[in-house]
């Protein structure tokens, strides 16, 4: 395959442990990716976020014992309902660290835990900047993404707006600074793409959740990354496919 593609499968808010949530369709899930994968160029699998309802243990176990059977190379960071009754500990037992990094030939992404204890609202920090900077530096001929649970500009048809990350403003300059291209989260159940500046924000929607806006489905994205450009498809979960957008990137 092609070294200069690449696939990313983008999943959010699978909220297993809410009503009507089921294990069997993540299952399901998980499988098609993973037949995907292995006609896809260089896949890689990154979730942002939002694996449980309520960041209890068994809802924890039920996630891994799913996820950890899928034999792709993957990221996976929390999201604000994970870290609910100290679920972070939980997480970090058996994902490890809340902060990812994965880099090959072709990006350079830097995973962020945007959440906090009992918290809905996204908080990155400036204790991290530094981190962000570094992991950038001489990268240049790399596509440079950075992935968060939260949104950093507000997504429309979700109502009224409290959970923009809260330092918002210093950590997208720091993204510009260093230059970003995509910036992927979730946290917002309706899939939306802004552009800002030399900048693609991406929010996938929600994998599972019955909580959607509208007319909106359940679903992932498929990102595939060719010669500088972006395109981006939305698979609900009834099979559909849906071409979302396509744009140029930055480097």
């Amino acid at each position: 395959m092609s070294s200069s593609k690449m696939t990313i499968f983008h999943m959010s808010d699978i909220h297993l442990g809410e009503s009507g949530v089921h294990t069997q369709d993540f299952r399901r899930i998980l499988d098609g990716i993973e037949k995907k994968c292995q006609e896809a160029d260089n896949p890689l699998l990154l979730v942002t976020g939002d694996l449980t309802s309520d960041g209890l243990r068994e809802e924890y176990e039920d996630f891994a014992r799913e996820f950890l059977k899928i034999d792709v190379p993957n990221i996976i960071i929390p999201g604000n309902h994970d870290e609910r009754n100290y679920g972070s500990s939980v997480f970090e037992e058996l994902f490890g660290s809340r902060f990812k990094t994965f880099d090959n030939d072709i990006i350079a992404l830097f995973a962020a835990d945007s959440a906090e204890p009992d918290n809905d609202a996204g908080h990155v920090g400036r204790e991290n900047y530094g981190r962000i900077r570094e992991f950038f530096t001489k990268k240049d001929d790399k596509v440079k993404i950075f992935a968060l649970h939260h949104h950093l500009v507000a997504i429309p048809h979700t109502g009224r707006e409290h959970n923009v990350v809260e330092d918002a403003g210093d950590l997208l300059a720091v993204l510009g600074e260093v230059g970003c291209s995509l910036v992927l989260h979730g946290h917002r159940h309706v899939p939306w793409y802004w552009k800002l500046n030399d900048m693609s924000l991406y929010c996938t929607g929600t994998l599972l959740s019955r909580r959607i806006r509208g007319a909106h489905s359940q679903a992932y994205t498929r990102i595939e990354l060719e010669e500088g450009s972006a395109s981006f498809h939305l698979h609900e979960i009834d099979g559909t496919i849906h071409d979302f957008a396509e744009v140029q990137l930055h480097r």
